[in-house]
């Protein structure tokens, strides 16, 4: 999956935003709140959904202020690689380039995903969109 928005907001604000999100959720499995510098390489488990007991290790590929930041997500049944970049246009316009691409691991899980695989894909742009037009309320003070 991939998804190209451009916004009105600049690129460093943005990256902010999607740090932060990032550092939340590794202080909140962790108790770490690592610098920005030493994010790529850094690993943590995480508990996905406490009902069917999901977890999984999330690992930061790349980390780069203010234009990149991809990670990994492994599970037992995917692994999925996920990546933010932040093209500057100009002070105030930004385009954001999300890429998603996930691996399923085993046969039946391969043959599931690509039959769910249609309504995943729009349901996640859908995610990201809401994600985006957030950053840009949230720039605009609403």
């Amino acid at each position: 999956m991939k998804m190209v928005k451009t916004l009105a907001v600049p690129r460093q604000f943005i990256f902010e935003k999607i740090l932060e999100s990032g550092l939340y959720d590794i202080e909140k499995y962790t108790g770490k709140r690592p610098k920005t510098a030493s994010l790529s390489g850094f690993k943590y488990k995480k508990k996905f959904s406490a009902k069917q007991n999901q977890a999984g290790e999330i690992i930061f590929d790349e980390v780069i202020e203010p234009g990149v930041y991809a990670f990994t997500t492994k599970t037992v049944r995917n692994t999925y690689t996920t990546r933010w970049e932040m093209h500057r246009i100009d002070d105030m316009h930004t385009e954001v380039v999300i890429s998603e691409d996930m691996i399923s691991h085993g046969f039946f899980q391969n043959l599931n995903d690509m039959i769910m695989q249609i309504g995943l894909t729009w349901i996640k742009k859908r995610q990201m969109t809401a994600i985006l037009n957030a950053i840009l309320r949230d720039y605009n003070g609403r």
